[in-house]
């Protein structure tokens, strides 16, 4: 089912480009569906990418720590139960974290209210391997 969109432009903006669609034999309608669907797809990201993003901010973190050998094993334990069981708690955790250390928080972190998948990606990158070089 299609739906409207309602925008607030000024009067100006808005006869200048009735016009020069208009000289391009253009619909303004379709010109802004097809930027809508052109904005969207450049900048919507899959689940994929987002896991890695998630396993490399996890990875920072443990540099920021020190290593791997530095991540305090029962901290990395809470991680994985709320992981599990509350993901407000487990997100939490890590921005507190952050701001402890005095780190930039990445922006993906607020993906890992997103569920279990998510969350794992971050704690794997917390306590894995430095990541594959992608190409």
């Amino acid at each position: 089912m299609d739906t409207n969109l309602q925008i607030r432009i000024s009067k100006d903006i808005k006869e200048s480009f009735q016009q020069i669609a208009k000289e391009n034999n253009k619909d303004t309608s379709s010109l802004v569906r097809d930027w809508i669907s052109t904005y969207i797809a450049e900048h919507q990201r899959d689940d994929e990418e987002i896991a890695a993003e998630l396993y490399m901010a996890g990875y920072q973190l443990q540099e920021a720590l020190g290593g791997r050998e530095n991540v305090n094993k029962e901290f990395a334990k809470q991680l994985q139960e709320y992981s599990l069981t509350n993901q407000k708690e487990f997100t939490q955790r890590i921005l507190t974290t952050y701001l402890d250390l005095d780190l930039t928080i990445p922006s993906c972190i607020s993906k890992t209210y997103k569920g279990y998948a998510f969350s794992q990606m971050f704690l794997l990158g917390l306590i894995g391997e430095k990541p594959k070089e992608r190409f």
